[in-house]
């Protein structure tokens, strides 16, 4: 397995990956090689695979993204004459209930803005996670140079997706009291960037002390950006050019309960007017 590792990590396949993904697939490698770097890659089977992602049954997004990496690796090892197949096929993920990251509602939005006043860092991150839609990774490494009038640019390094988002005048207005000559509109308790996982557990911290539970974070905003976009109207189009998704399937995934609550209203609606 460390063998097949060491290729993978220079091949043109990971090398060609964003930085961004290329992080966070080794996390998970690293974690596989600890356990099992010294073991042969041919007998690996189907019923070895599925115990691995059975001792991790009660995380169950952890065991799928065990499960992914794998697969990637097992695809990878067939590739590389290293197996002859692909044990990790028709290997099932586990079903994950909910849906991913805690969407923040408009309750929990009040309540992370009364504990965090306009001016602090804490309400600087979760303007811009909110109201450009984005994912952590690339909110914090926007600055000043990428302001250009109204818009905001946005190069997103998990799809290397260009976009330039238009600036919400409650975004316009947090900005107004940053620092001009910060080339990083978000630093860090060191005066530096924020690196993207020490961003992710500050921010945690951040919703802790506005009495949010475990599970909320800067993603959930992403989700809420999203939503509030659907509930405005927007077409999946048109949410897509803000937030950079690459399909209407994935937008679909982040606007699911607004659909929802807008087909609700207006369902019961016209049965109210078809009654009078």
């Amino acid at each position: 397995m460390s063998e097949l590792i060491v290729r993978y990590y220079a091949s043109a396949a990971f090398k060609n990956l964003s930085a961004i993904t290329q992080s966070t697939y080794r996390n998970e490698i690293k974690k596989i090689e600890q356990a099992h770097g010294n073991k042969p890659v041919e007998l690996l089977d189907r019923k070895g695979i599925k115990l691995l992602v059975a001792k991790k049954a009660e995380t169950p997004g952890a065991a799928n993204k065990l499960l992914r990496t794998m697969r990637m690796l097992m695809k990878f090892a067939v590739d590389e004459e290293m197996r002859r197949d692909d044990p990790t096929a028709g290997v099932k993920s586990l079903k994950v209930a909910g849906d991913g990251f805690v969407a923040w509602s408009e309750a929990d939005i009040e309540k992370f803005e009364a504990k965090h006043p306009i001016g602090s860092k804490a309400r600087l991150a979760f303007a811009l996670c909110l109201y450009t839609a984005q994912r952590r990774g690339d909110v914090i490494r926007m600055g000043r140079q990428h302001i250009r009038g109204t818009m905001i640019s946005v190069r997103q390094q998990k799809t290397g997706t260009y976009l330039e988002v238009p600036i919400h005048p409650e975004l316009a207005a947090i900005l107004e009291m940053v620092p001009k000559d910060n080339l990083t509109l978000l630093l860090s308790e060191a005066g530096g960037p924020f690196k993207a996982a020490s961003f992710g557990n500050w921010f945690g911290d951040r919703c802790r002390e506005a009495g949010l539970g475990k599970g909320y974070n800067a993603h959930g905003l992403r989700k809420a950006g999203a939503r509030r976009l659907a509930e405005a109207g927007c077409t999946a189009h048109e949410i897509m050019s803000i937030t950079g998704h690459q399909t209407i399937a994935e937008v679909e995934r982040y606007t699911r309960s607004a659909n929802q609550k807008v087909m609700a209203v207006d369902g019961m609606a016209k049965l109210t007017r078809r009654s009078n």
